[in-house]
């Protein structure tokens, strides 16, 4: 199972599986902080459905990825593979850990634990990075690698991860509330793009190592269509800031619809970061044995 189709469904899995762990986080991050006690209807459901996608997803990873290292013929051979992936690999061992820290997470917001919540769900996160290229390598590159993976997945949990919240709370809030959010939210936002980018510009470096290279391969090519994304996505996020949170609470319709097409990119963000992961960056040979 190591056709490219099957790259892909592992890589989208993993974006899936990344993408409710985010909702997870930023709900909870979202709720603990800028909302200071506002009560969201619907803010709970949207937590555990993030979680739900998380499981969901994290279960087909987990399966793909178990066929990929067992080179599996059928099911039989996964069957028998997955426990020794569980219990024998760093992929097993932290991906079930994360689920069951998130799970905890979920039961102390459930439970109106907010912060310990949000700390959890964060550290849940951030532990993704130890399944990434800076986890697979030794050695200072390897060091920074991690490091930025880590920064990478904050700013990008502590942005992405709190759009969907952020849009619940601003159609269900009255309006000078709503106006106050966003405002206590733009500050987080533009911190958390200047951490992606100073991340994007070490993660550049070391596993893309020059600009031709984001036309001569398939990874560069992923990397270039995530970086167009985002840069799309900034400019929402100063549209948002400059011009419609300081109109609120007559704008907030405009506010929302932008917002939404924030959460879509940010979604089609993280699927496209799933795939790229899979593959192996241009710079890698480069690093191996480092």
């Amino acid at each position: 199972m190591d056709s490219p189709a099957w790259l892909v469904l592992r890589g989208l899995c993993r974006g899936l599986h990344l993408a409710g762990c985010f909702s997870v986080s930023g709900t909870m991050v979202l709720a603990a902080t800028l909302l200071r006690g506002a009560r969201v209807p619907g803010l709970k459901l949207l937590a555990w459905g993030g979680f739900a996608l998380a499981l969901g997803a994290g279960a087909g990873w987990f399966l793909l990825q178990t066929a990929y290292f067992a080179a599996a013929q059928g099911w039989a051979d996964i069957i028998t593979a997955s426990p020794i992936v569980a219990q024998d690999t760093r992929f097993g061992a932290l991906l079930l850990g994360r689920v069951a820290v998130l799970l905890l997470a979920m039961l102390l917001f459930q439970a109106g634990w907010t912060r310990p919540a949000a700390l959890l769900g964060l550290g849940g996160v951030l532990a993704q990075a130890w399944l990434g290229h800076g986890g697979a390598m030794n050695g200072p590159e390897g060091n920074v690698l991690l490091a930025s993976a880590v920064l990478h997945l904050a700013g990008a949990a502590l942005w992405l991860g709190t759009l969907p919240a952020l849009l619940l709370a601003l159609r269900h809030l009255p309006g000078d509330e709503a106006a106050r959010l966003a405002r206590r939210f733009s500050p987080l936002g533009m911190a958390c793009v200047a951490v992606l980018l100073s991340a994007a510009v070490v993660q550049f470096v070391l596993l893309i190592g020059g600009v031709g290279a984001l036309f001569s391969s398939a990874y560069g090519a992923l990397v270039s269509a995530k970086l167009l994304a985002l840069a799309v996505l900034i400019g929402l996020a100063a549209r948002n800031k400059f011009r419609l949170t300081p109109s609120l609470p007559g704008s907030r319709a405009a506010l929302c619809r932008t917002v939404a097409l924030e959460i879509g990119l940010g979604f089609a963000v993280l699927l496209a970061a799933g795939v790229l992961l899979q593959l192996e960056p241009p710079a890698m040979a480069g690093m191996a044995g480092m």
